[in-house]
């Protein structure tokens, strides 16, 4: 039996089966093919980016659009046999579900792929998929275990922690704010933004380049958000404090002044 096969049995057991499948329209969110898992998050992001085409002139609503992604989703994944996908693809499979905001479905997947990435090495892999992992469990109510999942890879190396912040701000708290636990999310996003800090990479690149561009509008938002949250924990007084230990490992970053509101 192959490495991983009864992760993947379980997987498919608790997922969707296989059919038959026939060429895709990439017009038509209902009429999606057998894909391979790369061809699959592509086409859930080109049906993605035609409803929400449609939405922006008026033609559906966004409870249509996501009825439609709901739809995709579920054909695209029936189209794919869990256990024939190789473990170090099962995130591409994931990210479907992502797209539908089917988070339960997302969710074993995540796990899976994380386990991979964790025994095979992979720590791009590792730092993305546990990324996206603890918005899941934000988005499904579990709010301790977003912020634990989250922390597990604040022990990434500079070159490996480009996407932490990012995610951290615009997806994981976001995800999680209102469910009584500004105070953790707040210290979350404080050593997000301090991890940012000593994040390294390549200014040759294009994505370096771009990092470093959107760095400055990043820090920004994330130091307002903190704030936010100390404000809605009732406890303001926790942002001078904050203020204080950002500053000192900021090397040389500044910071807006504290808003009192």
């Amino acid at each position: 039996m192959r490495p991983n096969r009864l992760l993947w049995l379980g997987l498919a057991v608790m997922l969707s089966g296989c059919r038959i499948g026939t060429l895709p329209n990439p017009n038509d969110p209902k009429d999606v093919g057998s894909l391979s898992p790369e061809n699959m998050r592509g086409q859930m992001h080109s049906i993605n980016e035609m409803l929400q085409g449609k939405v922006a002139r008026g033609q559906i609503t966004d409870a249509q659009a996501n009825q439609e992604l709901q739809v995709a989703a579920d054909r695209l994944l029936g189209e794919c046999n869990l256990d024939k996908v190789d473990a170090s693809k099962i995130w591409e499979v994931a990210e479907v579900m992502l797209t539908a905001q089917q988070w339960d479905k997302a969710r074993p997947l995540l796990e899976a792929a994380v386990e991979w990435a964790k025994s095979s090495k992979v720590e791009d892999r590792r730092v993305n998929d546990s990324l996206r992992l603890a918005r899941v469990f934000a988005k499904l109510g579990d709010v301790p275990r977003a912020v634990k999942t989250a922390r597990s890879v604040f022990d990434a190396k500079p070159q490996d922690s480009a996407p932490i912040l990012n995610a951290t701000l615009l997806e994981i708290v976001p995800a999680a704010q209102g469910k009584g636990h500004e105070v953790e999310l707040a210290r979350l996003l404080e050593d997000a933004m301090i991890k940012d800090f000593s994040v390294k990479v390549d200014l040759n690149s294009v994505s370096g380049q771009s990092f470093l561009f959107a760095r400055p509008h990043h820090l920004r938002k994330a130091w307002q958000l903190i704030q936010e949250l100390y404000k809605a924990s009732s406890h303001p007084e926790l942002i001078d404090e904050a203020h204080d230990r950002l500053a000192k490992s900021s090397h040389g970053l500044r910071l807006e002044p504290t808003v009192r509101a």
